[in-house]
């Protein structure tokens, strides 16, 4: 035997524990323990939901990942389509320039 549940066992026979005792002690465990079934049934309820809530977060966060990333090629080709026409137009003010000089 473990050394704890000797010493453990010892203790206990120096301890008159009539019948009464005993069965209020275990009236005493079993509330106990139904207490703990039902507080482990509402956590895993509560785990349940919170599981559903952040599952349901990630496809909303993917989603506009996806707008985001729309927005941002439409503001590049923007911005590439807009330096273009400025170097564009900067070549010909400059050839106009240079002609009349």
């Amino acid at each position: 035997m473990p050394r704890k549940l000797v010493e453990g066992v010892k203790n206990l026979k120096g301890i008159n524990m009539n019948k009464a005792r005993i069965d209020e002690w275990r009236v005493v465990v079993e509330s106990r323990l139904e207490e703990l079934t039902i507080i482990n049934a509402k956590q895993s309820s509560e785990l349940f939901h919170i599981k559903e809530s952040v599952d349901e977060i990630k496809v909303m966060v993917k989603e506009q990942n996806g707008r985001v990333r729309k927005l941002e090629q439409q503001t590049s080709a923007i911005k590439a389509i807009g330096s273009s026409v400025a170097v564009v137009f900067s070549a010909v003010i400059g050839w106009l320039f240079n002609t009349r000089s």
